[in-house]
């Protein structure tokens, strides 16, 4: 049987080799397009794509999920049920921003009015959000402390990968973008970016199935409503869900 995260995992790994692809064909052999959009459809820096959308997909399971587990954590009466609901909103914030691309509005007043020129912050929307990380990382800190030795380490792991792409690299290809957007130098830059962001996502999400995982199924049943009174022979048939 094959689990929802090993669906995910395949299908990240199908985007990230057909964006590679893509740039080889692009950049290597000025094959721009084919004749059903291939190209366009598996490119990790452009927007309204499979690759934009499967991005977008990864934040809006993981702010599902988060929900669940704020349910889960209210119907047993634990204080840290809110901050789960409003990590879960975050998340869907974020998935919004994926597609819409919002952040990027902000970049060039942000830019004009600070100044800035080619550099670290040259996507000058990145002040903001680093503001926001830094206020999301202090709100949100009783919530990983709260975690299971098992599923702390994972969950930080994620968010690790997953700045260092869309903060981390976002810098560095602010420094080089100056060469073109269309150097190879610059290329990789934004490759590594997105790549991370998948990776740190999927993590992400595998993170918080396992934590639904330790919830225990019969918990994460009741987020419907109460459960039936099943009888001795229902309870030994019945088998946990599998993630």
């Amino acid at each position: 049987m094959l689990r929802p995260a090993r669906i995910l995992a395949w299908c990240a790994v199908v985007l990230i080799l057909g964006h590679v692809a893509g740039l080889i064909a692009r950049e290597g052999f000025d094959v721009y397009e084919t004749k059903y959009g291939l190209i366009r459809q598996f490119d990790l820096n452009a927007e309204g794509n499979l690759a934009a959308w499967f991005s977008s997909f990864l934040l809006i399971c993981s702010a599902a999920l988060c929900l669940l587990v704020a349910q889960v954590r209210r119907l047993r009466q634990e204080a840290i049920a809110g901050r789960w609901a409003i990590l879960s909103a975050f998340l869907l914030v974020m998935a919004i921003d994926e597609t819409a691309q919002l952040h990027d509005m902000a970049s060039r007043p942000l830019r004009n009015g600070l100044g800035l020129d080619f550099g670290v912050l040259y996507f000058a929307w990145l002040i903001p959000a680093l503001l926001i990380v830094g206020g999301a990382a202090f709100y949100f800190a009783p919530v990983v402390r709260n975690l299971s030795d098992a599923i702390r380490p994972q969950l930080i792991v994620a968010v690790v990968v997953y700045l260092a792409g869309a903060v981390g690299f976002e810098m560095v290809g602010g420094s080089v973008v100056d060469e073109g957007r269309q150097s190879l130098t610059y290329l990789a830059v934004m490759t590594l970016e997105e790549s991370l962001e998948i990776l740190g996502g999927f993590l992400f999400l595998t993170a918080l199935l396992n934590q639904v995982r330790e919830l225990r199924p019969a918990l994460v049943l009741r987020w419907t409503g109460e459960l039936p009174e099943l009888t001795l022979a229902e309870d030994r048939a019945a088998s946990p869900t599998e993630f």
